[in-house]
């Protein structure tokens, strides 16, 4: 990971746009451990730099610095600037405030296993300090200095906690907006300078200094080095007028290096009584805090179905737990140990479900991705997990009536067979066209397990169809970006629908999806590339009655799943290609290519490779308690940060959610279904794979996936491609084929008839990538 850099050296060059309001001048400053000479006022005399710091002494105890400020203010925050050179900053402390005669923590001013030297400690609305006393608390520093520069405080007010004043305030990392950790190879790489007019020159060149490697001009706020596709993996800057963007890297499925790990992390340790966090939260099941609609099932599946071996690959982490009360879980029998962590966290996500009971709409459609699945689960899960799952699946579809009362519920009833007319509001909770892909899942498992009812189901997601077609207006933001985390359920159940049974899908539904593809690229024509919530020059975010609402990261993480399920079917190759622009720009917004320059979560810079700058905050406490969960996407920017407003610091609601992630989830999943390339090759001796994918995670081992093999016989043998050497571009295996003997499916060779078929595959079901020769 690369070093921080303090946003403070910028501000010589960056110039002072907003007006925003003073920061408050504290009356002293006392200490519990100066070192010989160092004077604490240097803390509050307005100076950053390393110069003028103040040093404790050496100390293993916890430090406190308290600032006295000249009367009782109501405050929104303040700024922090420790360490040296960018290194050693403090690493773990509370800023608290004086009230009734003792020191109270700000819960959103707790930090941990921080590295960062510029922090932004935004006070949010879980609690209100007043106060004319601050505490910085510090517990843990590199090597029991504490080093700080400056401790700028801010009253409340309009702006907040400002990005932009004259006395020093954070800054975004760099005035060139664009993903900090880095590029896939071959695929668009969009920026964006707010303060740039066309026609500016940018040069992408090596960070650490030499001639441009590639040149382009500035259009529109935009600048463009798609073309630029380096074979080397240094670090590369754009430097465009006086600007240089932070350092990143351009490799080979980089988005899924730095990505796959966290995603998983985050599953494991968000899950209700195992995960991080032990307490009971209420409104959970699976996941804190995930209520009905955390769609998890939902988007692991498909990840297991669209690159199963790179999941395998990954470490283990999750033992099973015994559960201490068997109302909880442990309807399904555990899994075989050296399951992969995916496959756990399905099986984890089924036995809540159906040891609970819980019959609610959303909750039971989620189980025919784990039936579906089957095939390749069973693999590593017990024949019983099948019979459990399938029996309370197939008792409980068309129940009318929930078990208990859930907390958002939008639902009128719970018959999944029942056709869905009504959309639901910006929770997020009841999306249109919810029970189309169950439907046909069900259907696929009803006619695998020749089960007299499986037309039932089909007809359901049919009709379902049929309506969104005939009634939903694409212009209404409701029934797309106002659905906030949940809008993929729609369009990739239309998709799915579509791809899977193109000659019964209902008249319209390709042009269906055609239009709403139309509306994407219309509201996506801004120095963002960022999809709007409407047409109005000011419609970008969805907003609520208060400024708390809305937080929508999922809504930009789950948009890559509904383009890329869109994409085969968009008929105007201009737009076609719009949308793999768009796919790339909004992972690029979770990842700084946004007005406040930061990462979605706030330990971005210490979980990705190559993150600078973090969300403002994390929320702590909240129903889920997700502070200590890795891999948290905990904020996005608001509706008033944009076009280009990063002054306005860190507004509105900051908290993760689990179905912030889960979106996040679904987008990888059919992110690798577009990138996997299957090719295959006869030879005298047998056949020769070729598999393209994004398997190759880590750069320094050699990796490997399974393929399948059929013949026409019916032969069907599972082939290992291998990386042919470190941090490679494809996998590679060969298997010898005989012709005239009787199949022995898995026997290491392939019975095939002369010049007979052949099907090659990667992934499983809806999400496989085939060939057939």
């Amino acid at each position: 990971m690369k070093r921080f850099r303090p946003w403070f050296v910028l501000l010589a060059t960056f110039p002072v746009l907003f007006a925003a309001p003073a920061p408050l001048t504290p009356s002293g400053v006392t200490t519990s451990a100066s070192a010989s000479g160092s004077s604490p006022v240097k803390m509050i005399d307005g100076d950053t730099r390393d110069s003028s710091r103040w040093l404790s002494s050496t100390t293993r105890e916890p430090i406190w610095i308290e600032l006295e400020l000249a009367r009782p203010e109501t405050l929104a925050g303040l700024h922090l600037y420790s360490g040296q050179q960018g290194k050693m900053a403090l690493r773990s402390f509370v800023v608290q405030f004086w009230k009734d005669n003792a020191w109270q923590d700000v819960p959103s001013a707790r930090v941990s296993g921080n590295s960062s030297s510029a922090l932004a400690l935004t006070f949010d609305d879980t609690v209100v300090v007043t106060t004319q006393r601050l505490r910085l608390w510090i517990t843990e520093t590199e090597d029991g200095v504490a080093r700080v520069a400056e401790i700028i405080v801010w009253p409340a007010g309009q702006g907040g906690v400002p990005a932009i004043t004259a006395g020093g305030a954070l800054l975004p990392p760099s005035l060139i907006f664009l993903n900090q950790s880095g590029f896939n190879l071959g695929k668009p790489k969009r920026f964006t300078a707010p303060t740039l007019t066309d026609g500016t020159a940018f040069a992408v060149q090596a960070a650490q200094g030499g001639a441009a490697v590639f040149t382009g001009t500035v259009q529109r706020q935009v600048g463009d080095f798609t073309a630029f596709n380096p074979t080397d993996d240094q670090e590369y800057v754009i430097v465009a007028d006086s600007l240089r963007s932070v350092p990143f890297r351009i490799a080979p499925w980089w988005l899924e290096r730095v990505s796959y790990q966290n995603a998983i992390n985050f599953m494991v340790d968000s899950r209700h009584h195992v995960g991080n966090e032990r307490a009971v939260c209420r409104g959970s099941f699976g996941w804190r805090d995930d209520h009905h609609f955390g769609w998890e099932l939902t988007t692991l599946v498909p990840q297991f179905l669209s690159n199963p071996s790179a999941y395998a690959n990954l470490p283990r982490q999750i033992v099973y737990e015994a559960p201490t009360d068997p109302k909880l879980w442990g309807a399904l029998a555990p899994y075989a140990p050296d399951a992969p962590d995916l496959v756990k966290l399905i099986h984890w996500g089924a036995d809540v479900i159906v040891t609970q009971q819980v019959s609610h709409e959303l909750l039971k459609s989620q189980l025919p991705y784990f039936l579906y699945a089957w095939p390749w689960l069973k693999a590593y899960l017990p024949a019983q997990n099948y019979t459990a799952v399938s029996d309370y699946t197939f008792a409980t579809w068309s129940r009318p009536t929930a078990d208990r009362t859930y907390p958002y519920d939008e639902s009128p009833e719970h018959n999944l067979l029942a056709l869905k007319t009504k959309v639901g509001t910006t929770k997020g909770a009841y999306p249109p066209g919810f029970s189309i892909e169950p439907n046909l899942l069900l259907y696929a498992v009803a006619l695998r397990d020749r089960r007299g009812d499986a037309e039932t189901y089909f007809q359901a997601a049919y009709r379902q169809a049929e309506w969104l077609i005939t009634h939903l207006d694409w212009n209404d933001p409701l029934t797309t970006k106002g659905q906030r985390m949940s809008e993929f359920i729609t369009i990739t159940g239309l998709a799915h629908l579509l791809r899977e049974y193109p000659k019964r899908a209902p008249a319209g539904i390709s042009e269906k999806i055609n239009a709403w593809a139309d509306v994407v690229v219309r509201r996506s024509d801004n120095l963002w590339d960022f999809r709007k919530l409407g047409d109005a020059p000011d419609a970008w975010t969805p907003m609520g009655d208060k400024p708390t609402m809305w937080n929508e990261p999922g809504n930009v993480v789950g948009l890559p799943a509904a383009l890329i399920a869109a994409r085969p079917w968009i008929k105007d190759p201009a737009v076609a290609t719009r949308l793999d622009q768009l796919v790339w720009s909004h992972f690029d917004a979770a990842f700084g290519r946004n007005p406040t320059g930061r990462h979605y979560s706030y330990d971005a810079p210490r979980e990705i490779e190559g993150v600078e700058a973090g969300w403002y905050s994390f929320h702590v406490g909240g129903i889920g308690r997700l502070e200590k969960a890795r891999f948290v996407l905990d904020g996005a920017p608001k509706n008033a940060h944009y076009p280009f407003h990063p002054e306005i610091g860190n507004i509105g609601w900051t908290e993760g959610w689990v179905q912030f992630n889960t979106p996040f989830n679904l987008s990888l999943a059919y992110l690798a279904h577009a990138e996997t390339r299957v090719e295959a090759k006869r030879e005298k001796s047998g056949v020769t794979i070729t598999l393209t994918a994004p398997v190759l995670l880590d750069p320094k081992r050699i990796e490997s996936a399974t393929v399948t093999v059929t013949s026409a016989s019916g032969d069907t043998e599972v082939v290992t491609v291998t990386e042919p050497s470190p941090d490679g571009r494809f996998l590679r295996g060969h298997i010898k084929s005989v012709e005239g003997q009787t199949a022995k499916p898995n026997d290491g060779i392939l019975q095939t008839p002369a010049n007979g078929a052949l099907e090659v595959s990667y992934g499983h079901g809806y999400l496989a990538r085939k060939l057939s020769l």
